[in-house]
């Protein structure tokens, strides 16, 4: 069987090698380009399978390259594939309107590059759903209950635009839905014959294939004893029937930006892993271990103590503050987790501090999860629209407090890590580890960067290398340490 060719044009050294090393997993030929003169020509003499085109090039950009590319008789029908690191609103359009296939973000996910390159193969499956899924476009969305009224109903409460739903009539049925589709959450009923709720969602998250699926069970059961029976068996969340609209997409987008962090921090640990493969850079010191830090905000002293009480013996720290004024000193100043944050509190109430974190650059991803005694739907709501990551309504169940606190903390642990690990990966992968200094490769890039610059305004460009006499004789009596700091 023929290998498929792919011609991958790039002007970033790092990335491309990084592209040409996932494709060569695969069965795949790769050629490069490093910008769209060159991506072109080589498109014309080689006739790719497949172009993976970046679409900021220096001189022609990536789009015009495509509409070039799609003009031409023999290689109008050879799928364009674009790639970009600023992903903005109107950029699929953009990108479909000069012709594109299929549209990948980076960081590229390595665990589904393959497939969707597979995919976009002109003997693979249609690209419109790639295109739009990759771009952060549409969720698919399982729903499932036993009443194909309450599937419809509840469907039709997901906007079209934004969410695909998939439907399934019973235990099995979801089990084996979520097992053959990408799914980015499921919807699932717990009251059905056969296999209940609590048994589907126990077997898939047993299952590696379909464990990192979020679930969220909807019922009519409203005793706390049946929440803890659903997060206990692996459940992310809970809503109960009848739900309110605003409730139901609130927790809905919650899940999926949840379930988004942790496939780009995956994406990024193996990345990095590919990364250095390509380069053949060592790999960066392991990450300390941190206590996680939790800011329980109470007033009433009763509730205080009792709330520690269930908390402690656990794998994090915790500490109070007694007013919001305190709670938004703390959290400016220290780092902070999550925020156990009570709504009625002197001064500054529990809403208004979740406001003024939320919109502050430092705090804007510390967890938040509200407790209050404030029963009524208008709190519960108002908290999640001002961004409060969850709500738990006083008195407090120990068991659903803790499996609360640990489901927010894991997902504080994938923000930081995704950040972190973006970091860690760009500093090794641009410098030297014996001088501290600029690596080969990143001067390089940049070398290439002046002179097309230079040659696209037409300005003289110089490069001035400078050598020491005897130098060595520094480092022979004082050390290369020593000369790395000359």
């Amino acid at each position: 069987m023929r290998k498929k060719t792919i011609l991958v044009i790039e002007d970033n050294e790092l990335n491309r090698k990084l592209v040409k090393a996932l494709l060569q997993r695969g069965p795949y030929n790769v050629l490069e380009a490093i910008d769209a003169e060159g991506g072109i020509q080589l498109a014309q003499e080689h006739k790719p399978d497949l172009i993976l085109m970046d679409i900021q090039l220096p001189g022609m950009d990536g789009l015009s390259a495509t509409r070039i590319i799609k003009e031409d008789p023999e290689l109008k029908g050879t799928p364009v594939v674009a790639l970009t690191s600023y992903a903005m609103d109107g950029d699929v359009e953009k990108a479909k309107k000069a012709g594109c296939d299929g549209y990948i973000s980076k960081p590229i996910n390595t665990r589904s590059f393959l497939d969707t390159i597979k995919n976009l193969l002109p003997d693979g499956h249609e690209t419109e759903s790639l295109l739009r899924k990759d771009a952060g476009g549409m969720n698919r969305i399982l729903v499932v209950d036993d009443d194909p009224l309450n599937v419809k109903l509840l469907a039709a409460k997901l906007p079209q635009d934004q969410y695909e739903v998939i439907k399934a009539y019973s235990g099995k049925e979801a089990i084996e839905k979520a097992a053959a589709e990408s799914l980015d959450l499921i919807l699932l009923d717990i009251m059905m014959p056969g296999m209940d709720g609590y048994e589907v969602t126990r077997s898939l998250k047993s299952d590696p294939m379909t464990s990192d699926i979020p679930i969220i069970l909807v019922t009519s059961l409203d005793g706390t004893e049946d929440k803890v029976k659903g997060l206990e068996a692996g459940a992310d969340d809970f809503i109960n029937k009848p739900f309110n609209t605003v409730e139901l997409l609130s927790r809905v987008q919650s899940l999926i930006r949840l379930k988004q962090y942790r496939e780009q921090l995956a994406a990024r640990v193996q990345s990095k892993a590919v990364f250095e493969m390509a380069m053949g850079n060592p790999k960066a010191p392991e990450e300390k271990t941190v206590v996680p830090s939790v800011l329980l905000v109470e007033d009433n002293p009763n509730d205080a103590r009792l709330i520690q009480e269930y908390l402690k013996g656990s794998s994090f720290r915790v500490e109070l503050a007694k007013n919001g004024e305190e709670a938004l000193t703390r959290a400016e100043k220290n780092k902070i987790d999550l925020i156990l944050l009570d709504i009625l509190l002197p001064g500054i109430d529990g809403l208004e501090v979740c406001r003024r974190l939320k919109e502050s650059e430092r705090t804007r991803d510390v967890q938040i999860l509200m407790v209050s005694c404030l029963a009524d739907l208008e709190n519960k709501i108002k908290s999640l629209h001002l961004g409060a990551d969850d709500f738990l309504l006083k008195p407090v169940n120990p068991h659903e407090l803790k499996a609360r606190v640990k489901a927010l903390l894991k997902k504080k642990d994938s923000l930081d890590r995704l950040k972190g690990g973006y970091e860690t990966l760009l500093h090794t992968a641009i410098t030297d580890n014996l001088t501290g200094l600029d690596n080969c490769a990143y001067f390089k890039h940049f070398l290439e960067l002046e002179i097309k610059r230079s040659q696209r305004h037409k300005y003289p460009l110089a490069l001035i290398m400078m050598d020491i006499d005897d130098f060595k004789l520094l480092n022979d009596a004082l050390g290369i340490l020593a000369g790395t700091k000359f």
